[in-house]
């Protein structure tokens, strides 16, 4: 006979497992540089993570994309050597790299051995310092991210995404993609990603963080050596904007023909990254919709199987934080699940969470949190984002402690001041002749067709 499982009753956490988030230092050099070194010797492997606050938000208005599309050029030519070169060089060391680009700037990151760091280094200091940024290669990588852009179509998700940026962003970069949208990709020249590089790009202060099989004053001398030199910059400081929560929630269903369910997505402003009740927030939306025991997974897949999983996260810009609710819905439960979606929101808004909700929560997030460190480059992403969001150093290493002291009282208290349903933006990507009309019946909505065009 099988053991039966009780899903009403959430399970006690664990023991967690002692860890410690590694031990860094960070030197200004006279320069102005900023090097952060991390020293993990288990490994003879060494990590170098090359942070700019360069972004999408350096986009000139209409050509937004040039951002993105000069962090990839980026690799395909120096002064002394193609793309092809640069790639054999790197795989003949049995190196990886590549480059990033988001909202909190841009980012190099090379994994290598560290009898070949030298070497590595100097590849990448041509890669940043000397790129040419080639003619053709542009004209390859603007036409990927034309076909890019038309593949959306087909991927219910993104779109989804796209939309609710929009609503959320309607007048700030924020409401557009990183790569752009076709019509401003096309509008971008190979001469405009050559003047942003050298007006822009290379003026920028980066941040060198170095992780792995490296002690402090050997990184501090690479540093000098590859990367200093090349110092003309200036620290950048961001305009401050303000985000203001729409004060006439919109509901907009984007009509994908012939979709199979529903691509659902509800989101809110919250306060930036730097809150001081930042650990309370993250809690809450723990409890809410952040892991698989949460109120909203339990409600909508556990007990009423609208969907196979709904999650609900916190995510983060510059200036502004967003709680983010997502899932795939099937088509004829989606005016039920939106009314669930909402009564959740209410019921934790006005009656609060049980100490077995926080425990159990609270619990899970100290648990798996060393799963988050177990690489290199984990830890240097990690540094990276103290450094972005201007945290305290010691983040990570008290991030479980600060997790434990938080009480049931300031959970609520944070759901009653920063849950706002009023002010909650939603989407919905699915076949309009299925779900309109028992939409309309329940809510206000705009239409749009996949390209954002609206409908009537």
């Amino acid at each position: 006979m099988k053991d039966k499982v009780n899903r009403e009753k959430i399970p006690q956490p664990g023991q967690p497992r002692p860890f410690n988030f590694p031990e860094f230092r960070a030197y200004r050099l006279p320069e102005g540089l900023q090097t952060i070194t991390v020293h993990k010797n288990n490994l003879p492997l060494v990590n170098l993570l090359y942070h700019v606050s360069f972004s999408p938000l350096d986009d000139r208005p209409g050509h937004e994309g040039q951002a993105s599309l000069l962090s990839l050029l980026l690799l395909e030519g120096t002064k002394k050597l193609t793309g092809a070169q640069i790639a054999g060089r790197f795989e003949a060391l049995g190196a990886n790299y590549n480059t990033h680009i988001g909202w909190s700037g841009f980012y190099f990151e090379l994994n290598i051995l560290k009898e070949h760091l030298e070497k590595g280094l100097e590849l990448s200091r041509q890669i940043l310092y000397e790129s040419v940024l080639p003619d053709h290669e542009f004209a390859r990588l603007k036409q990927e991210a034309l076909v890019d852009r038309l593949q959306i179509k087909d991927m219910a998700g993104r779109i989804a995404n796209e939309r609710l940026l929009k609503l959320l962003f309607p007048d700030h970069r924020y409401g557009l993609p990183v790569e752009g949208l076709s019509a401003s990709i096309e509008k971008i020249t190979v001469e405009e990603l050559r003047s942003l590089y050298n007006q822009v790009f290379l003026k920028r202060q980066p941040t060198i963080i170095f992780t792995g099989n490296i002690e402090e004053d050997e990184a501090l001398s690479l540093t000098e050596k590859y990367f200093a030199s090349q110092q003309n910059k200036a620290p950048h400081e961001a305009k401050v904007a303000r985000f203001e929560q729409s004060a006439k929630p919109k509901m907009a269903l984007v009509h994908k023909p012939n979709a199979a369910q529903i691509e659902l997505r509800v989101a809110q402003f919250i306060p930036p990254r730097q809150h001081p009740d930042f650990f309370k927030i993250r809690l809450m939306n723990e409890i809410f919709g952040g892991y698989f025991l949460s109120r909203l997974n339990l409600n909508l897949r556990e007990k009423h199987g609208y969907t196979y999983g709904i999650h609900s996260q916190l995510t983060y810009r510059p200036q502004v934080g967003m709680l983010l609710i997502s899932a795939s819905i099937q088509s004829e439960f989606i005016t039920q699940a939106l009314q669930e979606v909402f009564k959740e929101t209410h019921k934790m808004k006005e009656d609060g969470v049980s100490a077995d909700e926080l425990s159990s929560a609270a619990g899970y997030l100290i648990g798996v949190f060393p799963t988050a460190f177990e690489t290199i480059d984990q830890i240097s992403d990690a540094i990276a984002h103290i450094v972005t969001y201007n945290l305290p150093a010691d983040y990570y290493r008290t991030f479980r402690e600060k997790i434990a002291e938080v009480t049931v009282e300031q959970v609520n208290e944070a759901a009653q001041k920063y849950l706002k349903p009023q002010n909650m933006q939603v989407v919905l990507v699915g076949d309009r002749n299925v779900v309109e009309k028992a939409l309309k019946e329940n809510y206000e909505i705009e239409v749009f067709d996949i390209k954002g065009n609206p409908l009537k």
